[in-house]
């Protein structure tokens, strides 16, 4: 099973991209709707905003599986860590401020 080739840092920064994913999903609800409802350059900007970060992220978690195998990976995985978790925290407080 690949997952427990993973090592542990990798596993985090799965973790943190498929969590990035989940805000992701949540901000392009909200965008979607506002879309539909003002019809502004804004709310479409918002839209490809969002769709292209979660492409990134669906990219950086194949990327990580792929990486995870190759000699001395672990020195990128903690460089990745903090920025899968700065993302993360800068998206959870996007949805927080569009929730409210």
């Amino acid at each position: 099973m690949i997952v427990l080739a993973l090592g542990t840092f990798w596993m985090i920064d799965l973790a943190l991209a498929a969590g990035s994913i989940a805000v992701l999903l949540g901000l392009l609800y909200i965008y979607v709707g506002n879309f539909r409802g003002l019809r502004s350059p804004l709310s479409a900007g918002l839209i490809v905003f969002a769709s292209l970060f979660l492409l990134e992220n669906f990219a950086a978690i194949y990327f990580y599986l792929a990486m995870s195998n190759w000699t001395g990976s672990a020195s990128y995985a903690i460089p990745m860590l903090v920025l899968n978790g700065a993302e993360l925290v800068g998206f959870a407080t996007l949805l927080y401020v569009s929730w409210r």
